[in-house]
């Protein structure tokens, strides 16, 4: 998904036909029905219906335009702060932004959010504070040494929440392994897996998981580098268990994915203070938080 796709969504919506919200955006036609059926695809639902020789939203589309309308508001708030472009000298030292977020987060929800950013002419300063656990991610930004937190897990907090949305936990494997879709824990027992390294916050959890429903994991290799697990995913030595919100990023041909039974989800959140200080910093969480809501969903 990008901000490109959100102003072709809501021109079609504002104009009844693709035809016209092209015209309006001075774009091809064609590039902008491809871009809109491509976001459909990846969202896995129908944004528009045919209408006589028009087209009208869907209920899930209506739903897609009021979102997508909010971030746009949002986005053109922040380019024209104070009448300045916000890639300008002055409005780009006041929008250092500092997010602290899992290595998988980062890449599956802050890279993205940044990059839609920059298409729009929004070059943001942000330094991005790696974690291990959810309760550190809140510890950074109730410390103002971030601004922004994002986290997989909900956890008792004085700061603001905003909920993302629930990612799907689902077991990667290399393809060709003779195991069920959807998988049971129970048939895990005997799969090579990556886990964090032993001692680390990450595996505790997972011990203390695999000890409540009584599965003892069998352990390939022990890495706390999520690029590792990747990596030994598609090199065909071992299986590993991931968020679905970064599956998009893993060759389809190389890798298989299964859901469990029953499905697990892991809670998403962002997670930042009351107050701030600068205009642009306030608008520019205003944005990121919108984009992540609507990337979740």
């Amino acid at each position: 998904m990008n901000i490109q796709q959100l102003r072709y969504v809501v021109a079609t919506a504002e104009h009844g036909s693709m035809t016209a919200a092209a015209a309006a955006l001075y774009v091809a036609q064609p590039a902008l029905s491809r871009a809109i059926r491509q976001l459909e695809r990846e969202l896995g639902v129908t944004l528009f219906s045919r209408a006589g020789r028009g087209i009208v939203l869907t209920v899930e589309g209506e739903a897609f335009t009021v979102r997508a309308r909010r971030v746009l508001r949002s986005i053109d708030a922040l380019r024209s702060l104070d009448g300045r472009g916000a890639a300008g000298d002055g409005a780009s030292r006041d929008a250092q932004l500092v997010i602290a977020a899992s290595p998988t987060l980062q890449a599956s929800m802050a890279i993205p959010i940044l990059s839609g950013l920059r298409e729009q002419g929004i070059a943001v300063h942000t330094r991005l504070l790696g974690c291990a656990t959810s309760m550190k991610v809140h510890e950074l930004v109730r410390s103002a040494r971030a601004d922004l937190g994002i986290c997989d897990q909900t956890i008792p907090t004085e700061l603001a929440v905003v909920p993302l949305g629930r990612a799907e936990v689902r077991l990667v494997s290399p393809p060709g392994l003779d195991l069920p879709d959807p998988i049971t824990l129970a048939d895990l027992a005997g799969v090579p897996l990556v886990l964090p390294t032993a001692g680390s916050d990450r595996r505790a959890v997972l011990d203390w998981f695999f000890g409540e429903v009584g599965i003892v994991p069998t352990v390939a290799i022990e890495s706390d580098e999520r690029n590792v697990w990747l990596e030994a995913v598609l090199h065909g030595l071992a299986s590993c268990i991931w968020h679905s919100v970064d599956l998009l990023r893993i060759p389809p041909a190389k890798v298989e994915f299964r859901s469990f039974d029953p499905a697990m989800y892991q809670d998403l959140s962002a997670v930042h203070r009351e107050e701030h200080e600068l205009p642009a910093k306030v608008l520019l969480l205003d944005v990121l938080r919108k984009l992540a809501e609507l990337v979740a969903r």
